[in-house]
């Protein structure tokens, strides 16, 4: 087997920036999850569990738009003769496509363009692949980062490739190791987590697979006992394939009988170990997955043929070639069911992943029990269970070797970490099989003030005009930038003060955090440091003090240092109903900054008040780039506009009734409509 760095070339909208902008955690660290009559109540534990949003110490990636240019990405390919696997190092290490070279057949679904989409923990995300989504729900903080990637030979003197980063968020480490051995028309995914804190921390792990989306792809798995996603309380039902309530009358075992966006999740008994999913296509190829019994959970993803589905599936893409299922694999009954992974541990698990040919007869036929105990045989053949932990055995022995060859750098996270375990906790180093070194100048340029910390035991003064280079939340560092606080040549810091206020706040520490803020704006004024305070003040409900705060930041350099302030201020004002001043203020902002999409979805509330309605007429012809998956903001605010109209046709007072009709006889046009379950 072969290992080579290439590139690719894709029409694309590459990443821009990062929002710079601390975004605070939810309060509520669990996530209330409705549920109809038919969920029992043994899968009630856990529900919910820490599902609650989380985004620090990590950066928003919400600057990108729908202008493509041809855009050159790094690869790293895996080739064996039978099998190549192309990754993306500098995007999460995504396996981009895994082509059967014996019929140059992909097994994925593979996106002819690079078009990021607002789906992500972070924002950006994209569609394709195989996705690695570690350590908190949601597409993963990495989905869009650069990896840190190596070669390593196993004890036959075969290269694998080795994908790994240290998350910050929970204080983990985790690598993915890859194996194709000579002859393997299989491709061996080893991953393995490392949790050496003293105290357990949430954990969350899926695999999310895009396959082909086709007329009659059906789905297969362990058992027939699902939960699904009920559209109508946003929340899961239980049932058993083929039918389920939701849809009355249909097999949605074949995904394209979802009249909507859907999810179910494959509830694998306890005692299966080796729990598989697959997707037999009306070809009569089959694709398979199966892994050992940590990885214990199935699911399945469409986007319906809803038209908010389909246009997602178009956004994503290029019209017409965006169809994709997602076939998932996780720890848990369903992603909103949390678990914790204790302290001083490590799991680990083997997933295969192979294609092979089918009986379009069997598998397709009307009793999908009978025809999934045939396809659960022809994954038995194709992989035994003995065969799978064999294999597990073999690729676990190569888990704590040392990279061989640096292949790509990820994030400069893990060599500050291990450099702060090597001066303050001597006998704690970093799990062995981890190689931090060679670092780009720009990956080591984002934690330099941590650095300095570390060095010099002082936190760096800083630029009250510039970015802050980066925010860090792990306790062990909150310990060193509070003793580096206590000494003189410190105390008066400003900047140290700002870092330190971030971290308790997101620690819910909040009344501390607002008073180490209070204590850097005496030391030296700063627009981020207002900001954070508008922040606080709005969480208490303080609206108007909020916005007072974030016309502090506006005064202190008679701009906002960066677009995503004056987001955050037009959200206020329309939030408190001052859309005159919204309106203005909206005037005041540079061509570039009115331009962009979120602050023209926002002044958009504005316009409809003010009765703008050339500005209302060009906003619902354009396409907005970071939308959210069902996000109604844009939906809303075209009903709204609909129903004024309807109001002045009549000559009548607004009122609901108009809004009804308007929802009824006005549907939005195809450009802004992203609902994926109806209005």
């Amino acid at each position: 087997m072969s290992i080579q760095l290439s590139t690719i070339r894709l029409s694309g909208s590459p990443l821009e920036g990062v929002n710079p902008l601390p975004m605070f955690r939810n309060r509520r660290h669990d996530r209330d999850v409705p549920v109809n009559a038919s969920y029992p109540d043994r899968l009630r534990p856990m529900l919910g569990y820490e599902a609650g949003e989380r985004y620090l110490p990590y950066r928003m990636q919400d600057r990108y738009t729908r202008r493509r240019t041809d855009m050159t990405v790094d690869t790293i390919v895996l080739d064996n003769g039978i099998l190549e696997a192309v990754f993306m190092p500098q995007y999460g290490g995504r396996l981009y496509s895994l082509i059967d070279k014996r019929t140059n057949r992909n097994l994925l679904y593979t996106n002819p363009v690079f078009q990021p989409g607002n789906l992500a923990i972070l924002n950006a995300w994209f569609s394709g692949g195989i996705e690695w989504n570690i350590g908190q729900l949601g597409h993963t903080f990495t989905t869009s980062s650069p990896l840190h990637a190596a070669m390593l030979e196993d004890k036959d003197g075969h290269e694998f490739l080795r994908l790994y980063e240290y998350e910050r968020c929970k204080n983990v480490f985790w690598h993915i190791d890859f194996h194709l051995p000579p002859g393997s028309d299989k491709l061996i995914v080893y991953v393995r987590i490392i949790n050496d804190n003293d105290h357990s921390v949430p954990m969350y792990w899926w695999t999310n697979t895009a396959v082909e989306e086709t007329e009659k792809a059906r789905l297969f798995s362990t058992t027939d006992e699902v939960i699904y996603f009920d559209q109508r309380i946003k929340g899961f039902g239980h049932g058993e394939l083929p039918e389920l309530a939701s849809v009355p009358g249909q097999d949605v075992t074949y995904p394209m009988n979802f009249p909507f966006s859907n999810e179910y999740f494959f509830q694998t008994p306890a005692g299966d170990r080796a729990p598989w999913e697959a997707v037999a296509y009306e070809d009569g190829k089959l694709f398979y997955e199966r892994s050992t019994s940590l990885l214990r959970y199935r699911k399945m993803f469409c986007w319906g043929h809803h038209p908010g589905g389909r246009r997602w599936c178009d956004f994503l893409s290029d019209p017409g070639k965006g169809n994709y299922i997602e076939i998932q694999a996780g720890f848990a009954p369903t992603q909103l069911h949390g678990l914790d992974m204790p302290a001083h541990s490590e799991w680990d698990f083997t997933q295969v992943i192979g294609l092979s040919d089918v009986n379009t007869v069997l598998s397709h036929g009307e009793d999908w029990r009978r025809a999934n105990e045939y396809v659960k045989g022809c994954v038995d053949k194709l992989i035994t269970e003995a065969d799978l932990y064999s294999i597990h055995e073999r690729v676990q022995a190569e888990a704590t070797k040392s990279p061989l060859q640096k292949l790509y750098d990820g994030s400069g996270w893990g060599g500050l970490e291990e450099a702060r375990r090597r001066k303050h906790e001597q006998h704690r180093g970093i799990p062995a099989g981890f190689d931090f070194s060679l670092l780009s100048d720009d990956a080591a340029a984002e934690g330099s003030e941590w650095k300095h910390l570390l060095d010099s035991g002082a936190f760096p003064a800083g630029d009250a005009n510039s970015v802050p280079p980066a925010w860090m939340v792990q306790p062990e560092w909150l310990a060193l930038l509070e003793a580096s606080l206590r000494t003189s040549s410190s105390s008066g810091n400003w900047n140290a003060y700002m870092h330190l206020g971030v971290m308790l706040y997101e620690l819910g520490r909040e009344d501390e955090a607002i008073e180490v803020w209070e204590t850097s704006i005496k030391l030296h004024p700063s627009a981020w440091v207002y900001r954070n305070l508008s922040v606080a003040m709005k969480h208490k409900g303080d609206f108007s003090q909020a916005l007072a705060y974030m016309e502090q930041a506006f005064q202190v350099s008679q701009s906002f240092p960066d677009r995503a302030l004056a987001e955050e201020y037009l959200n206020l004002l329309i939030d408190s109903g001052r859309y005159e001043e919204a309106w203005r203020f909206y005037h005041t902002l540079s061509e570039e900054h009115a331009g962009n999409d979120r602050i023209q979805i926002i002044v958009g509330a504005a316009a409809l008040k003010l009765n703008e309605e050339a500005f209302l007429n060009e906003l619902f012809k354009k396409e907005f780039a970071v939308v959210r998956e069902g996000e109604m903001l844009i939906i809303n605010l075209w009903y709204s506009y609909q129903a004024q109209k309807i109001a002045e046709r009549m000559n009548e007072p607004l009122s609901d009734n108009h809004l009804e009709e308007a929802k009824r006889n006005c549907p939005p046009p195809n450009n802004i409509d992203f609902r994926i379950v109806g209005d």
